[in-house]
């Protein structure tokens, strides 16, 4: 995977990366992610680690130490009696990650908890909330192109330790820091919601006021869709976008680099406000499309056919009624039409489906292919098709729900005409989708 395309847009930003359970407690995990770190290292990025808890230890803290979930802030309580082995197993997981880090030749420091001062949160126990980041200390190692790294836990201001969570300890930190990221890792690609036909799907972007809709929404069986080990990970994201963070990822501990610096679709990115538009075209944005569709033609399979028909302006321009366009910050990265199916009725065919070159496997390739199915449903259509030899298009479309075409589909002139563009040696990589929208 090539990322240099990406790095020159986030040097000399500050990412910070927070990781827990598997990421501290599995030496092979620890080490791919700290590879990716010293990646981000050598093209000029600041990173500053804020490490958790493993799994286990948390068990142990509930089982040995009577440690619970506070039932109003998820947070964990803790007794005074558990501060010192938690104070132990934060010098041990920086320990650990010091030594993988000396080990790969990537330059680090720890910060001591006493950068970070809290004070005791009412009825949490000897569980703090910051209060006060000497953020000199960490963006002097920053600055030096060394990996800051901070654990769980700060004192108060006698100078006694108390546990402090890494979720939000990462959040506040990111907004201190004025980060351009906040990366939070964890088992699964991101947030999970109901598909809405059956079974869930990952929720590739969202804003803080979806987020904020979205602690409230219930799945079929009534319970809440954000729940489990992914609730503080949503409160931490909200923290952080609504405190000026720009973009908070949640990721799995594998796919680190993936997710932000290619735009492959690999998480769920948040931020404060919406960055994606879609919108019907206008005249005035023919000469983008053009551009875009331009683009396309320079893909194709392997006997030269392009992935995406040949347009000239003018149809392109007779398509602009039927065509909607997506946006990010304003500029456009993506297009698709549709055109009704002779003789199949409230059916419509999608086209013109083009992701601009820098968004090429992403997230936005999704987001619009489900707005304009969205659409589609709310217009009253029952049923549309797609057609497509490209791989890439191929899967995209059964992510989003697309089946294999019924044969009155298959058979209808007005698709075996679209079949005919392409050579007879490559039509068996032709498919047809169908999406059944009532």
């Amino acid at each position: 995977m090539v990322y240099s395309q990406y790095y020159s847009e986030f040097e000399g930003e500050t990412f910070v990366i927070q990781a827990e359970s598997e990421a501290v407690e599995n030496p092979a995990t620890t080490r791919a992610i700290l590879q990716g770190i010293h990646d981000l290292l050598r093209h000029g990025i600041r990173v500053l680690l804020v490490f958790g808890k493993a799994a286990r230890f948390e068990t142990e803290l509930r089982t040995k130490y009577g440690a619970r979930t506070h039932p109003e802030t998820n947070r964990l309580v803790i007794p005074e009696t558990a501060l010192p082995r938690i104070q132990e197993e934060r010098s041990r997981i920086a320990g650990t990650i010091e030594e993988i880090c000396k080990a790969g030749t990537i330059p680090c420091r720890v910060i001591g908890e006493s950068a970070i001062r809290v004070e005791r949160r009412i009825g949490h126990g000897s569980t703090g909330v910051p209060t006060e980041v000497d953020v000199q200390a960490i963006r002097s190692v920053l600055e030096q192109s060394k990996l800051a790294i901070v654990g769980f836990g700060g004192e108060d201001v006698r100078g006694r330790f108390l546990h402090v969570p890494s979720l939000s300890l990462a959040a506040d930190l990111a907004v201190a820091l004025n980060a351009q990221k906040l990366l939070l890792l964890m088992h699964s690609d991101g947030i999970s919601v109901p598909h809405y036909k059956k079974g869930t799907h990952r929720l590739s972007f969202a804003d803080l006021e979806e987020l904020l809709c979205l602690l409230q929404r219930r799945d079929h069986r009534g319970e809440f869709i954000v729940s489990g080990a992914v609730l503080p990970k949503v409160h931490a994201s909200i923290r952080a976008v609504a405190g000026g963070v720009n973009q908070v990822h949640l990721v799995s501990y594998a796919q680190l680099l993936d997710e932000i610096l290619t735009r492959t679709g690999v998480g769920t990115m948040i931020e404060r406000r919406q960055s994606h538009h879609v919108d019907y075209a206008r005249t005035k944005d023919l000469d983008e499309i053009e551009r875009l569709h331009a683009e396309s033609q320079r893909y194709g399979d392997p006997h030269g056919t392009p992935y995406v028909k040949p347009l000239d302006r003018a149809q392109l321009n007779r398509l602009l009624p039927r065509t909607l366009l997506l946006r990010h910050r304003g500029v456009m990265i993506g297009k698709l039409h549709t055109a009704p199916v002779p003789g199949e009725e409230d059916t419509l065919q999608i086209g013109g489906f083009v992701i601009a070159e820098n968004h090429q496997d992403s997230q936005q390739g999704q987001l619009l292919l489900c707005e304009a199915l969205a659409r589609l449903r709310e217009r009253g259509c029952s049923r549309a098709v797609a057609i497509t030899a490209s791989q890439r298009a191929q899967s995209l479309f059964r992510r989003s729900g697309g089946i294999a075409a019924s044969a009155t589909i298959r058979e209808s002139a007005f698709l075996q005409k679209a079949v005919q563009r392409y050579v007879p040696e490559e039509r068996d990589q032709v498919e047809l989708f169908e999406f059944l929208l009532d």
